[in-house]
């Protein structure tokens, strides 16, 4: 019998512990709110921690980033809202939008292509690149613009030309 009772108490604490896990990793404390041009297919290149730059705004608990249309951005502010550096916080979430003269509209054509993260030695400036396309144009987007490429060199930032 209590051979029984031990095994019911470590299955309810690996339970517990997995539905925290989940809880966590479905309810994340912060997200990042990425602004596109209306139908931006191209390449970003967002540099956190770069000094001098500005800081991202902030609305609730997301980070505000707008992307120009050159597909460059430049922010002094951190990946994350957490304001103890030594904390490490993840997951977050992350939504998308088109902005245009009409106001901003939810990304539901926009589609995510690859990327890479690089860092500045010597500093805490590390620059982050991915693709965006639409669904429509995802799959001729890469074979066009990413195929066959060094995507390990910087990539051009900015929108691509038809």
């Amino acid at each position: 019998m209590k051979t029984f009772k031990k095994i019911m108490i470590i299955l309810f604490v690996l339970i517990a512990a997995y539905m925290g896990l989940m809880f966590y990793a479905f309810h994340p404390q912060e997200g990042k709110k990425y602004f596109f041009s209306e139908g931006y297919r191209g390449w970003v290149c967002i540099t956190y921690e770069k000094k001098g730059s500005p800081a991202l705004k902030i609305e609730g608990d997301a980070l505000l980033l707008k992307i120009p249309k050159n597909g460059i951005l430049e922010t002094s502010s951190r990946l994350t809202i957490v304001e103890n550096p030594n904390k490490y916080h993840v997951p977050t979430y992350s939504e998308y939008y088109y902005y245009s003269d009409k106001g901003n509209k939810e990304a539901k054509k926009m589609a995510m292509g690859g990327g890479r993260t690089t860092h500045k030695k010597g500093s805490k400036e590390f620059t982050s690149y991915f693709w965006i396309s639409t669904k429509e144009k995802i799959e001729s987007d890469s074979e066009k613009y990413v195929k066959g490429r060094d995507v390990f060199k910087d990539p051009v930032c900015g929108e691509w030309e038809e």
